[in-house]
């Protein structure tokens, strides 16, 4: 397939309107997905992992959308938008702070606290057909914990919001993107795929329990948008791994380990 129609997961935080890397304001965000519908196939998160596992080829022009946290406004901003267009989604919840705000330990500083969906608010979305998986309990660095603390992490997380929504939590999302081979190996009887924080498409031997992301900032711009499925795309993303390498900020593995 050609690098440049390979396809992409997008990984969205709050829809709020404001500047830092975590906000996409309402009015953009719209205007993404009125772009996607009518210039790609926006498929479930478990029709591209199903294609990595089966060996299957992996459909171009493909996005799957993942938002991460569970931040109130994707109830009152996201989903009426999803609905309307008929786009399917994955929601990731940290299950301490549903309810909450996203002020967990080891937030970066410039981070301001916002609110997090509540369980009703969850389950009213889960009715409607939006996914729900798994960011842990704590939102922990899962590579610093003992095994038997991971692994609560990923049971806990994932009884909880099964429990509350009546529907399997079949995927899992590294918090902070940090993940080792023995953190990995864990979820692979637990789930059926997991996403990192690695910039990038997804390659037909991709590893889906580390499956590589695009975040949202980095296409902020419609214009920017808009390249998505060119070379264009595909080396600027590029770039950003890169420069993620170099902050040593944590990143996917692109083959199957």
């Amino acid at each position: 397939m050609d690098a440049a129609l390979k396809p992409v997961i997008l990984t969205f935080h709050s829809i709020s309107d404001g500047n830092s890397p975590l906000e996409i304001p309402p009015a953009i965000f719209a205007q993404q997905m009125e772009w996607l519908r009518s210039n790609a196939r926006v498929v479930p998160l478990r029709e591209l992992v199903d294609a990595l596992a089966n060996h299957m080829p992996l459909p171009a022009r493909t996005v799957v959308l993942s938002f991460d946290d569970g931040f109130r406004d994707f109830h009152a901003a996201a989903a009426p938008v999803l609905l309307r267009l008929g786009l399917p989604a994955t929601v990731f919840l940290p299950t301490m702070y549903v309810g909450g705000k996203n002020d967990w330990p080891g937030q970066p500083a410039w981070v301001v606290p916002q609110a997090l969906m509540s369980w009703t608010e969850i389950r009213e979305l889960a009715e409607q057909g939006i996914e729900f998986g798994s960011h842990s309990v704590t939102h922990p660095d899962l590579t610093a914990l003992s095994a038997v603390d991971f692994l609560g992490e990923y049971d806990r997380s994932k009884e909880e919001i099964e429990s509350h929504t009546g529907r399997p939590a079949e995927f899992f999302c590294y918090p902070y993107g940090r993940w080792n081979p023995m953190v990995r190996s864990a979820l692979e009887n637990r789930y059926r795929g997991a996403c990192s924080t690695g910039a990038g498409v997804v390659e037909a031997d991709a590893d889906p329990f580390a499956l590589p992301r695009v975040d949202a900032h980095y296409v902020r711009n419609m214009e920017r948008f808009r390249t998505l499925f060119t070379m264009g795309f595909v080396r600027y993303v590029t770039l950003r791994r890169w420069i993620r390498r170099l902050r040593s900020q944590p990143e996917g593995v692109y083959s199957r380990v």
